[in-house]
């Protein structure tokens, strides 16, 4: 897996409303994002700006934290870091789909001890983010976030139900093959497609998680604001779990 560092600088955009620019996302997505409108920057704040950018990156890339065509192993940043990238985006070339759904299967076989199952939430979480341009790692941060045990028929008190946590209402309206939620890949679709949908209306990942979590204001749960946090964090440790997974030995 490599991942290529792309640099952006911000333009004027006349109606926020009306017009959608597409914009790369964070190193979890290229999802193409909404962007504000800002005033015209005078030129000497525009080169100062572009020259930290262009240093950051520097100084990113010369700690290692993010990927170069040259790595064989990578290391992610730090989940806070990954929400303060809105200059820098990283491409990522992913693993082939046989050898990442191997490794994501392992990964998730922490939460569940069902093999069977944990190939098939592996193999979906791949094919789903694949469609929608999210990293499947992404999506098992949330899973681990919303239901730690993996837990099919899973039900809140507020009636999201399965592995992503999809509400009924949602059922039937993503363009997905069923309506069941409670079933694997019917689940998956709907989910990814509901936060696919977020990152596209929101100014970052960060916003996109809260939205797809309920935490808008956060009145009802106080402490929701950290949900995005915990996302990432989890999403990392599956990246370099991942990573550690033997190939070799586990073929054999």
């Amino acid at each position: 897996m490599a991942y290529a560092v792309q640099m952006h600088v911000t333009m004027t955009m006349p109606d926020w409303e009306s017009e959608r620019r597409g914009a790369n996302g964070t190193i979890f997505t290229d999802v193409p994002r909404r962007r504000r409108d800002w005033e015209p920057e005078p030129r000497w704040k525009r080169l100062l700006r572009v020259g930290f950018q262009g240093l950051g990156a520097v100084i990113l890339i010369a700690a290692g934290t993010i990927w170069t065509f040259n790595q064989q192993k990578p290391k992610y940043l730090k989940p806070g870091e990954l929400l303060r990238l809105p200059a820098v985006a990283v491409a990522p070339n992913r693993q082939k789909p046989s050898e990442q759904a191997f490794r994501m299967s392992r990964v998730i076989l922490k939460y569940t001890k069902d093999t069977s199952r944990a190939e098939r939430i592996a193999e979906a979480l791949i094919r789903e983010g694949g469609k929608k341009h999210i990293d499947p790692v992404l999506l098992v941060g949330l899973l681990i976030t919303e239901n730690a045990k993996f837990d099919t028929t899973a039900r809140s008190n507020v009636s999201a139900r399965g592995l992503m946590q999809v509400m009924p209402f949602h059922a039937g309206q993503w363009g997905c093959s069923s309506g069941n939620l409670m079933d694997v890949d019917t689940n998956i679709c709907h989910g990814v497609a509901i936060l696919a949908s977020y990152i596209k209306g929101s100014p970052n990942l960060q916003k996109a998680l809260l939205r797809y979590n309920g935490c808008v204001r956060g009145t009802n749960t106080p402490r929701c604001h950290t949900y995005s946090g915990k996302v990432m964090k989890f999403a990392d440790q599956v990246a370099s779990q991942m990573l550690s997974v033997d190939i070799a030995g586990d073929n054999e």
